[in-house]
């Protein structure tokens, strides 16, 4: 028990120092945060007052299964925290007082409850429930954020800041991590301790990372229906999008939107998104990608091998190294350094970027 006691105690105070500095730097240095930065922030400083809390279990006498049950139903409120964080990526705004109350209503009965009748019954119940709030949470991001996906890679060219695809991991290791919160809350044993505390560190750093920079995008109800009446813009864009990406070089802007095309070729984007899937088959960010791996990189590569990836990335249009790695795989079949190494006579032809696929 000792032993046990030792390992926890460790976990406890690293766990409540790597949320209490987060909350501060995110809380008191950061400049220019998003308002999700800010709760992200509000969530780290909540995580390090319930690590605090923790430490009761460690003072002599207070190992007792009473204290641990109440320690379960306190930690069952944490449930929250990822619902906000996960609301807030895929539907920015929408967390509000009113909102929130409604959610805290299920544990705060339950936390009533469990004052009442402090029985293990209650304990199970409350159990199940947050197994099946939990999935809820998970099945209605996982929906959310499918949608936004495809939102931001119908509309945007750059979607390094703004993109969720980082959401399906998370989800991974907050399932992991709740199970094994659900076991050492069931069963304390020194092995579900250390399985809990690393996976929820290893699940908060990965928020932490892909939420330094990220910037969520709202969606409204409309961004995708259909238009009511087909008008006669096809024919029109079918003229003019590729003659006016080879005359400007549009796709060397890395934040070029669907909406600024859609302006320029004095449409909607609405029309336009429709006739990239329906006539090019391909999504605006994909669209944009290949006609700057097509048109800017590989004739950069072709003609100044000495150039280095970052620079040709960035004269590319890509907004980081990372995406234009991925896009140049996904486009030509190999990595740009497999792409320089083969001999010209070697190499595939990328088809064209208007081509169907």
């Amino acid at each position: 028990m000792q032993e046990y006691l030792n390992i926890s105690t460790f976990f406890i105070g690293f766990s409540t120092a790597f949320f209490t500095i987060f909350a501060i730097h995110i809380l008191c240095f950061r400049d220019r945060r998003t308002r999700y930065q800010t709760i992200l922030g509000v969530v780290m400083a909540v995580w390090a007052v319930s690590n605090m809390k923790d430490l009761v279990t460690t003072f002599p006498g207070l190992y007792t299964e009473h204290v641990l049950d109440w320690i379960m139903i306190i930690d069952g409120w944490s449930a929250l925290t990822y619902t906000i964080l996960v609301f807030e990526v895929v539907m920015p705004g929408r967390t509000t007082m009113k909102r929130l109350s409604l959610l805290s209503m299920p544990f705060a009965i339950f936390t009533v409850i469990y004052a009442a009748f402090p029985t293990k019954e209650v304990i199970y119940a409350y159990c199940i429930f947050l197994w099946c709030y939990a999935w809820a949470v998970i099945a209605i991001g996982y929906v959310k954020a499918k949608r936004h996906i495809s939102y931001v890679r119908s509309n945007y060219s750059n979607i390094d800041d703004i993109d969720v695809s980082w959401l399906r991991p998370v989800f991974i290791f907050a399932i992991v991590s709740q199970l094994s919160w659900l076991l050492t809350s069931l069963c304390a044993t020194v092995a579900a301790d250390i399985l809990y505390y690393v996976s929820t560190l290893v699940l908060w750093l990965m928020v932490l990372k892909y939420s330094w920079n990220f910037r969520p995008v709202v969606i409204s109800g409309q961004e995708h229906s259909r238009p009511q009446q087909q008008q006669s813009v096809l024919p029109l864009a079918a003229g003019t999008l590729e003659s006016l990406m080879e005359q400007q070089s549009l796709y060397l802007n890395a934040d070029l939107t669907l909406q600024d095309l859609a302006t320029m070729m004095h449409t909607n984007r609405t029309y336009l998104s429709q006739y990239l899937r329906d006539n090019v088959g391909q999504t605006f960010y994909d669209y944009i990608n290949r006609l700057r791996i097509e048109k800017k990189s590989i004739p950069m590569m072709r003609e100044h091998p000495e150039y280095t990836l970052e620079y040709v990335a960035q004269q590319s249009g890509f907004g980081s190294i990372s995406t234009f790695r991925r896009a140049f795989q996904k486009f030509t079949g190999m990595s740009p350094s497999q792409f320089t190494l083969q001999p010209l006579s070697s190499l595939r032809q990328v088809p064209p970027a208007s081509s169907q696929p």
